[in-house]
């Protein structure tokens, strides 16, 4: 059932990153859908340590309160308060920067 919300692949749609709703009746959440999916993009494009690509990292979209004036629900309004979110979320798992390996054998 989960596989059915899943939302979006990252960065540029098909990365190692995924977006997850897992709320049950949050208001107006399917209006802002595009917007937390742009901030979600843009997070695991430039992240939160020194602005690296993020690899194999979901988040859940557990609860959400957005606000009953459209105007206050638009992308100028949602995409920063997501992509803070988001930040937050990653900082508070204790992230890590990884040092690229790449081996090559030659004969």
């Amino acid at each position: 059932a989960e596989g059915r919300k899943i939302w979006c692949f990252g960065p540029e749609g098909s990365g190692p990153n995924l977006l997850v709703d897992l709320t049950k009746g949050v208001q107006y959440l399917h209006e802002a859908k595009d917007s937390v999916v742009a901030g979600f993009q843009w997070t695991s494009k430039e992240s939160v340590l020194c602005e690296e690509y993020l690899r194999g990292v979901r988040f859940n979209i557990h609860d959400a309160m957005l606000h009953q004036d459209p105007p206050h629900r638009g992308g100028g309004q949602v995409i920063p308060a997501a992509r803070r979110a988001m930040y937050a979320s990653i900082l508070s798992a204790k992230p890590r920067l990884v040092e690229p390996i790449y081996l090559v054998e030659m004969q």
